[in-house]
C-alpha cells in the first residue's frame, strides 16, 4: 500500500491487551509530531517542502479475527500484529491477511527476540519486541514501503479533463451507470471520462479483473464469496454474476487463489 501525498497513513493495531494497544498509539502520535529529518519513514515521494511525517490514523482491534472480518484490501497502509493472543496465533492471521492483501505493510509485535518471526514467509517488514519504544517503532516504519514504487500496477484514466493514476489493488470494480463509466474504490467513486469499453479493456488486461455481468468488471482479489448468481465483495457489497460467465469467474478466481497461496509459501 502506498501513501499518497497529503493523505494520512492508516495504521491498524491488533493486540488482545488494551494497554499494549494504547502504548503503541501513544508512540505513533509522538512519531507523527517528529520533525521529518528525525523520522525513519520512507517519504521519498512526498513533497520536498514537507517538514514532518504525515498524519497517522489509527484503528484498534483486540483480535486478528476482528481485523479480518472488517478488512478490505488497501484499507490500511500498515498493520501491527501481535503474535500471541488469546486463542489466536498472529502468524496464522497474518497468512490470511497476506492472501487478502499482498501489498499491506506488516509489522509483528512479540515478547521474545528469539521467536523466529522472519522465518514465516508473510513478508513482514519488521518485528517489534515488547515493550515498544520510539526507536523500535521508527525503525519498523522505516522498513515499511510507505511511498509509491515504480512497479506498482496502475491504470491511467481521465477525470474532469485531467489524467489520474489509480493503483489496481484499490479498485473493487468498475461499472457503467447513469451514462458514465465509474470506478468503485474502497471508500470513493471515480467517474471516468470516456467509454466504459475502453476502461474495461484497461482493467481486463490484468488477470485479476474480468467481466462478471454486462457493464461490470470486478477485481477478483476483492471477492469474498462466489455464489450461483451473485458474488460478495470484501466490503460486503453484492454484484450480479451472469450464468454465462459464472464458470469463467469461478475458474479464474480459483487460479488467482492458488497463485496467491504459492506466493505466500515461496
Amino acid at each position: 500500500m502506498c501513501v499518497k501525498e497529503g493523505l494520512p497513513i492508516k495504521a491498524a493495531i491488533v493486540d488482545d491487551l488494551a494497554a499494549e494497544r494504547q502504548q503503541l498509539c501513544r508512540l505513533l502520535k509522538q512519531y507523527e509530531a517528529m520533525p521529518l529529518e528525525e523520522a525513519s519513514l520512507n517519504v521519498t515521494a512526498r513533497a520536498a517542502s514537507a517538514k514532518q511525517p504525515p498524519f497517522i490514523q489509527v484503528s484498534e482491534f483486540d483480535s486478528g479475527s476482528a481485523l479480518l472480518r472488517e478488512y478490505t484490501p488497501g484499507i490500511f497502509d500498515v498493520v501491527f500484529m501481535d503474535i500471541f493472543m488469546n486463542d489466536e496465533n498472529g502468524v496464522d492471521c497474518a497468512l490470511q491477511l497476506r492472501q487478502m492483501d499482498p501489498h499491506v505493510n506488516l509489522v509483528f509485535l512479540t515478547t521474545s527476540a528469539e521467536f523466529g518471526v522472519k522465518s514465516y514467509d508473510v513478508r513482514a517488514a519488521d518485528y517489534i519486541v515488547k515493550p515498544a519504544t520510539m526507536e523500535k517503532l521508527s525503525r519498523a516504519l522505516g522498513y515499511c514501503q510507505l511511498a509509491p514504487t515504480a512497479n506498482e500496477p496502475t491504470i491511467t484514466v481521465t477525470v474532469m479533463n485531467q489524467p489520474l493514476d489509480i493503483a489496481l489493488h484499490l479498485i473493487l470494480y468498475a461499472d457503467y451507470s447513469n451514462r458514465s463509466a465509474c470506478i468503485h474504490l474502497m471508500d470513493d467513486l471515480v467517474f471516468v471520462t470516456g467509454k466504459f469499453t475502453a476502461l474495461a479493456d484497461q482493467l481486463t488486461a490484468y488477470p485479476q479483473f474480468m467481466s462478471c455481468f454486462k457493464g461490470i468488471v470486478v477485481n477478483l482479489k476483492a471477492v469474498k464469496e462466489l455464489c450461483t448468481d451473485y458474488l460478495v465483495l470484501t466490503n460486503g457489497e453484492r454484484l450480479p454474476v451472469s450464468r454465462r460467465l459464472y464458470r469463467q469467474v469461478q475458474h479464474q478466481r480459483l487460479s488467482l487463489s492458488a497463485g496467491a497461496l504459492r506466493e505466500v509459501s515461496l
